[in-house]
């Protein structure tokens, strides 16, 4: 399974030096999400990042998907209503320059409506946010599972409430997902944060 670290969403003490070693050791994709960050303010935010990292980077500022030639860019929500006119146009673009188009999912039925317009599809949250209070979505399961069998096409990452749980990996695997998303589970204690990252790696290994 493949792994997708988040940004923190407001500073933390050390952050690009955790992101480097979490790429470093196995992290497939780096999400940059800074909600309250402008553009400018971003384009300072990925200077310091590597530039060996930038092809695993997807933001969900155009801009800085265009500027830093990252590889991948992310539809919000608010984004795919707003500019209804333009994300067909934005889509093409992403992939005749072989760029990830990643949006969120947060019901079933959006993932079968996504399923081969986007390379990655985000399902969350999959079980109580750590990061979000009161952020949550009563998933079936099963069907879940069969939706996921039935639409291959894009690549299906489960995010929201991850941690290193065996029960809530072994859920995540049975249900036949490309790969986790975290965030919480490493930003919330960032002094533990490769320690985090390891146990979830070694219980997605050891899941069944």
């Amino acid at each position: 399974m493949q792994t997708i670290l988040y940004t923190a969403p407001t500073e933390i003490e050390n952050e690009i030096e955790i992101i480097s070693t979490l790429m470093d050791i196995g992290v497939d994709y780096l999400y940059i999400r800074k909600p309250d960050l402008d553009d400018f303010s971003l384009v300072d935010f990925m200077e310091k990042i590597q530039e060996k990292y930038w092809k695993q980077c997807i933001s969900t500022s155009l801009i800085i998907t265009k500027e830093f030639n990252l590889g991948g860019y992310h539809f919000t929500r608010d984004i795919l209503q707003k500019n209804i006119n333009y994300n067909d146009k934005i889509l093409d673009w992403l992939r005749a320059n072989k760029k990830i188009a990643s949006v969120s999912a947060h019901q079933i039925d959006d993932i079968t409506k996504y399923d081969g317009q986007f390379n990655h599809i985000i399902v969350s949250p999959i079980f109580k946010s750590i990061s979000k209070e009161n952020h949550h979505y009563h998933w079936d399961f099963d069907a879940l599972s069969s939706i996921l069998s039935q639409h291959k096409t894009a690549k299906k990452f489960a995010i929201g409430g991850l941690e290193a749980d065996a029960q809530k990996i072994n859920i995540i695997k049975n249900c036949n997902f490309d790969g986790i998303g975290i965030l919480g589970a490493i930003w919330n204690e960032p002094k533990n944060a490769i320690e985090q990252y390891q146990k979830l790696q070694q219980l997605i290994t050891d899941a069944k």
